[in-house]
Order: C-alpha cells, then structure tokens, then sequence
C-alpha cells in the first residue's frame, strides 16, 4: 500500500491523543469507506505508524504525543514528609556513597542559596576543556530517580522518587527552552524542577512521571516526544538520562523554578 495513502487513511479517522480498540478501528475505518479496514490496520502496526498496548488498545506511536501522556503524571499535594525523595551525594562523582535524602524543596533551596555560588562561577569562567570537565566532576549531585543504599548503583535503587530526569546540553537560548517546557500542555504541569546546568548552557528538568511503567519507557517516550517538537530549541534529552541511577550535577541558580505543589 502507498504509505501517503495510508498515513492519509488514518489521520483522517483516528485522533492522535486517543486509544482505540482494534474493533473501533475497523468501523472508523468503514465509515471512511474503507471496508477492508485490516488492509490499513494490519501494515500500520507492522510499519510502526499504530502501537498495540498492553490493554489491546491501539494508538499512534511514539512519534505522537500519546506514550508522553502516559509517561508524566501531574503532581498532587503531599505533606512535606511524604514528598518524593532522592539521595544527595557530596562531589566528586567518584564519591558513589550518599549523604543524606533530600526533597524536591530541599533541592531547590540548595540551588537558590548561596553554598554553590562560588563553585558554579569559578566553573563557567573556564573555557570548555579538561580543567573544567574536572571541577564539574567535582560537583554535589542528586540522584532523582530515587534513593539508593548503600551506594549508587542500579541494582541498589532503595526507593524509587517517581521522578525522570532529562539533561539538555548546549540549548543555543536557555530562556527560551526553559519557557517553552513549562509551557507545554503535557510537560508543563509535571515539571517538578527546572533549573540552568552548571555549564550555563543547558538545563536539567525533573519531572513526574508514571510509577505503572517503566523508568526507560517514561524516558524514551519523553524523549521522544521532546525531539519531534523541540529540537530547534535543543530540547533533545542526553541519552544516558535512561540510566536510573544516573547523577545530576547540582549548581546555582537563583531562578531554578520548584512547582507550588511541592514547596515546603
């Protein structure tokens, strides 16, 4: 089949936001005047273009904005105490033993204060190289995926946060990148925290995401979703943020956003 034909046949009877029993395909499909609804049903799952949940449900694939709506969850408001937490590690990164746990708030006081002020200006007054690759190594950081005991290791993740972490690097305009994701419709309202990496030309974004799956399907269909619309913007997560274990280099920022809901 002509896949112009078939991308045409399906956007003209399927909403891209929506799940569909295979039956509820065919008869859309019908009404279009489509009758042999297998000939276009059967080749888009094959080809990708439609994807079989594990319901039965079938809907369009990751390159629409269907698996990101399952993947991020809106915050909902918790006491303090029972706030999502992940370890916080003292620099350097070989340093794989945590100090303490620490809140999205507790993080975002950390960020704003003035403890990494001196650390973060001495790095960005480098030029990019090893002397500066090696002061960023020294840096605190977080991991917030989780907590993890006794050291940080996949396979010693002690309780999950229920947070993603996406690291943007080298966004040609911070502040318009940073706009553009609290804006979002699906993104904005899961971003739990958001602030400027320590190079000065990237950002870090924790957000919620869905417990029901998996840490690499939330990653991969955030990410997915990201690069389909805002790769001009530079909005294309590093790939290794779908290690859960991975770290996130803390620096100053004293306009890091913290969602309301999870202010202290």
């Amino acid at each position: 089949m002509n896949p112009a034909s078939l991308a045409g046949s399906l956007l003209a009877v399927l909403a891209p936001d929506t799940l569909y029993t295979p039956q509820q395909v065919r008869h859309r499909l019908a009404l279009a005047g489509l009758p042999d609804a297998d000939a276009y049903l059967l080749p888009a799952l094959h080809a990708g273009w439609l994807t079989a949940e594990s319901t039965g449900e079938v809907g369009y694939a990751d390159r629409c904005w269907l698996p990101v709506r399952r993947a991020v969850a809106v915050p909902v408001d918790l006491p303090q105490h029972l706030a999502p937490q992940f370890s916080y590690f003292r620099g350097p990164i070989t340093n794989k033993t945590p100090c303490q746990d620490v809140t999205p708030a507790q993080l975002w006081q950390v960020l704003t204060g003035e403890e990494l002020r001196q650390a973060t200006a001495a790095l960005r007054a480098l030029p990019p190289g090893p002397e500066r690759d090696a002061l960023k190594r020294g840096l605190d950081y977080v991991t917030p995926a989780g907590t993890f005991q006794p050291t940080r290791l996949a396979a010693h993740l002690a309780q999950p946060s229920g947070l993603l972490v996406l690291d943007f690097d080298h966004v040609p305009d911070v502040a318009a990148a940073r706009a553009a994701l609290l804006a979002d419709a699906l993104l904005g309202p899961a971003v739990v925290l958001l602030f400027t990496s320590p190079s000065g030309d990237g950002l870090k974004c924790l957000l919620t995401l869905d417990a029901r799956r998996s840490y690499l399907d939330n990653f991969r269909a955030v990410a997915t979703y990201l690069a389909s619309r805002y790769a001009p913007l530079g909005l294309v997560p590093d790939a290794s943020g779908k290690d859960i274990a991975r770290a996130c280099f803390l620096c100053h920022d004293p306009d890091a956003y913290l969602h309301p809901r999870f202010a202290a």
